[in-house]
């Protein structure tokens, strides 16, 4: 019998918290997204128990991020007014004409969307992106709801 040991990543985003502000990388204006890092210690892909939590506030546009320590995370987002909510809808689009023909070829026909659901901006976040790279923009920003367009 084979026994596997690691460490696995899981993360949840906590919403969207704070006042509006520019983002010194792509200069849109959003409240920032708080997105939570759990480091487990895993034996035969079974979490046993977490070994590192860690909280990024994040720009929900571009992605940018900075650590922060719990205690800080809890005390900002506690801290924030939650009378105006932002909607915001993260999907990806696979432009099926841009689809490679070869045996080796790669597909990297995908583009990465932030739609603002309240003034209906869509922003195009990135392009020329695999299914691979789409999965791990959603894992990092912590998304569940998450859709692929065929267009």
């Amino acid at each position: 019998m084979m026994y596997t040991y690691g460490t696995k990543v899981f993360t949840k985003l906590k919403g969207y918290y704070g006042e509006k502000e520019e983002c010194l990388c792509c200069h849109k204006i959003y409240k920032k997204a708080y997105v939570k890092y759990t480091k487990w210690c895993h034996f035969n892909e079974i979490p046993l128990l977490p070994i590192n939590v860690t909280y990024y506030k994040m720009c929900p546009i571009c992605g940018d991020s900075v650590g922060l320590k719990g205690k800080q995370a809890k005390s900002e987002m506690v801290a924030t007014d939650a009378a105006e909510t932002q909607q915001l809808e993260t999907y990806a689009k696979h432009i099926l004409a841009n689809k490679p023909k070869g045996f080796m070829s790669v597909d990297s026909s995908y583009e990465f969307y932030v739609k603002d659901l309240s003034t209906n901006e869509e922003i195009c976040v990135a392009t020329n992106l695999t299914k691979d790279m789409v999965k791990d923009m959603k894992k990092e920003r912590g998304l569940k709801n998450f859709k692929i367009i065929d267009a």
